[in-house]
């Protein structure tokens, strides 16, 4: 009888957290890959956003393992991060310094996605786990993806930067209510450091993930550029999402039947780099589209190492590696920022993705060790 309760209770905060993660991902969507272009609209330049970025990227890589150590309840802060993001949302309309956005900003990622992260996986079991992260990181979102930039490039260009952050504070709020619906569980191990050999492969990998992102800053800033025009802007994005979200579920189903997580992985980074080696060439707003094609098969290959580090540790270290999957991107994303501060400035974003495309091929060494000795898959 309790087993079924307890089923029944991981069933409802699945569904929960479906409808909660779909409209946060819409409102993120409707605004996020235009917050590059806002700030350089607010007349902050390329250096300013990176030191938001640096700020940011310091808190959401070490505040999520300060609060493992000092909250039991690391699931519900969950419910926090909706809330620091309806505020940094609020800090857009109303403030303009790098500092205070890079604070504000870096909050509602550090409160909200490694309990997000941590929801996930707890809520999957390991045969199907690279489906539910796939759903929950890619499908939804990329479902996302396609309404939220069109519909936010629109908003924008007829109604303004400002009417946009408004709306999107008022759906967080709607996601916050659904949240409060949700059952949580205590943490009853804590910030726990897995000691096996197989962890340090991993951080160093997400290091290198962080080191090869392109969408802080780059990518939005790039396709702006290209599109002309806000509107256009959100249809190219829109777009692209269209073949994306096609490409992503039926590669992440394949990985669990085929349970070929490394190779797909190994894959999805080839492809990662390629898509970068060729970005910098696209002219026009249908070469961004098409090239669309490696980026989305290279996000879908790509998640499932994310699905195979959940299988690698157990339940009791979820929280802990997730957070410290954090620390990882963190230091990887600190690194990005270098060539960031030389490249765009002159607006070199062909030496910039070029950049990014080593730091991809870099990772391949470092998975294909971690298959043939550290991690017995």
């Amino acid at each position: 009888m309790r087993l079924n309760e307890d089923l029944h209770v991981q069933t409802s905060t699945f569904k929960i957290l479906a409808v909660v993660a779909s409209i946060f991902f819409f409102t993120n969507y409707l605004t996020g890959m235009f917050l590059p272009v806002y700030y350089v609209e607010l007349g902050l330049r390329i250096g300013d956003i990176a030191a938001l970025l640096l700020i940011t990227f310091l808190i959401v890589g070490l505040l999520p393992t300060l609060l493992l150590r000092l909250t039991k309840n690391f699931e519900r802060i969950f419910c926090l991060g909706i809330i620091f993001t309806m505020l940094f949302y609020a800090a857009l309309i109303y403030v303009k310094s790098p500092i205070v956005l890079g604070i504000a900003y870096g909050l509602s990622i550090a409160t909200f996605w490694p309990s997000f992260n941590l929801l996930q996986f707890r809520l999957s079991t390991s045969k199907i786990r690279a489906r539910t992260v796939s759903l929950f990181s890619s499908i939804i979102p990329s479902i996302a993806s396609i309404v939220g930039p069109a519909a936010g490039g629109f908003i924008i260009e007829s109604f303004k930067f400002q009417s946009l952050f408004a709306l999107s504070i008022i759906l967080y709020f709607v996601a916050l209510i659904f949240s409060t619906r949700m059952e949580f569980r205590a943490e009853t191990c804590g910030l726990s450091i897995p000691r096996e050999r197989k962890f340090l492969a991993f951080f160093a990998t997400f290091i290198f993930f962080g080191m090869s992102e392109a969408y802080w800053l780059a990518y939005p800033l790039f396709v702006n550029k290209i599109s002309e025009t806000i509107s256009m802007m959100g249809v190219v994005l829109a777009a692209a999402s269209v073949i994306m979200s096609v490409i992503t579920f039926m590669v992440n189903w394949l990985s669990d039947v085929k349970m070929r997580r490394v190779e797909f992985t190994v894959i999805g980074t080839l492809l990662s780099a390629s898509w970068l080696f060729l970005i910098g060439y696209a002219s026009k707003p249908h070469e961004i589209v098409l090239l669309s094609i490696l980026s989305g098969l290279a996000g879908a290959f790509n998640l499932s190492w994310f699905a195979h580090y959940g299988d690698s540790f157990s339940k009791e270290h979820y929280a802990s590696t997730l957070v410290l999957m954090e620390v990882g991107l963190m230091t990887g994303r600190i690194i990005n920022l270098l060539p960031t501060c030389i490249f765009l400035p002159d607006g070199n974003f062909l030496g910039y993705f070029t950049i990014l495309g080593v730091f991809s091929l870099m990772l391949i060494p470092i998975l294909i060790i971690s298959k043939t000795k550290l991690i017995n898959c």
